[in-house]
């Protein structure tokens, strides 16, 4: 037969001392163990103040539900979907407001001024993206790519990626296309230059390619590394020498230079490069020639030849 119980003064079983101190102790062992469960997972003190959702989690294991606690800590958004540096970040925000305050304060900073380098035009917009990503613990190229999406930086760059943009514009126009690139085209270049998803390479080879289709008697030369403008100097310093300008306003858009340019061979109609004798005749047609001193000297001398002929000087 079991012992029967002992009723004390309140009416209740007297509560075994023994019992109750083994019930207390595997409850501490228990609650010991699930801690050092958590503690395993990362779940401090100080992750319980700056991530809320993990406090119930917590307190499964302390309970004992460990596999249950385990289940769910993997399903959080903790677990799931933040980063270590998110997570650093974020708990340092909760718990240490102070130190994040400088810390992110140094961080913005620098990437300011390597961006600003680069070519992104600073605005308060930009700005004020900057923490939210920061504290998902973005890289500078996802940060540099969710700016360009954004939109709130315009078309416009500067910086290094502006630099290497006037470097192709100079290009193109020594390649004799810059007439027909529109400002979308260097918009996109600028844009690409600036994200690192075109490079200067690819474009002055892009252009080289514009130029041999815009100028085909020319297009042998290009592709063997010798310019438009390089293969057309003698052609604008002819220009220049018979007309009595200046050779820098011998531009591709100068009408004289533009026929000589586009010379197509009278009998084959193929474009071909016009002989400097040829261009040096074309010239000397113009209406522009007839104005200048070298017109005049030419028709005095040839004046004065007829004169001779006939006696009369």
């Amino acid at each position: 037969m079991s012992k029967p119980s002992i009723l004390i003064d309140g009416g209740g079983p007297e509560v075994d001392p023994v019992a109750a101190a083994a019930a207390e102790k595997a409850a501490a062992e228990k609650a010991a163990l699930g801690k050092a469960e958590a503690l395993a997972l990362g779940i401090t003190e100080t992750i319980l103040a700056a991530f809320p959702e993990l406090k119930l989690i917590f307190a499964d294991f302390v309970a004992g539900n460990i596999g249950k606690a385990r289940l769910d800590y993997f399903n959080t958004n903790y677990y799931k979907n933040l980063t270590n540096v998110a997570q650093k970040r974020q708990t340092q925000q909760k718990t240490q407001p102070g130190v994040y305050a400088q810390d992110y304060d140094a961080w913005k900073q620098t990437l300011k001024v390597r961006l600003i380098n680069k070519g992104f035009l600073w605005n308060p917009e930009i700005e004020a993206m900057l923490e939210p990503l920061y504290l998902k613990g973005d890289s500078e190229t996802q940060i540099e790519i969710a700016i360009l999406n954004s939109g709130k930086m315009g078309k416009s760059i500067g910086g290094s990626a502006l630099g290497v943009v006037n470097a192709l514009r100079q290009e193109a126009n020594d390649q004799g296309v810059n007439r027909i690139l529109p400002a979308s085209y260097w918009d996109k270049v600028g844009m690409g230059i600036l994200s690192g998803t075109l490079s200067e390479e690819v474009i002055a080879e892009e252009i080289k390619g514009f130029a041999m289709s815009a100028y085909p008697a020319y297009a042998k030369g290009i592709q063997e590394g010798r310019s438009f403008g390089l293969q057309t100097s003698a052609s604008r310093q002819l220009i220049a020498n018979l007309l009595e300008v200046d050779v820098d306003t011998v531009t591709n858009d100068n009408p004289v230079f533009k026929q000589i340019a586009g010379y197509l061979n009278p009998k084959t109609q193929t474009p071909e490069i016009m002989p400097l004798w040829d261009q040096e005749k074309f010239i000397k047609s113009t209406e522009q020639w007839q104005y200048t001193k070298n017109a005049r000297d030419t028709y005095d001398s040839l004046g004065l030849k007829v004169l001779r002929d006939w006696g009369l000087a």
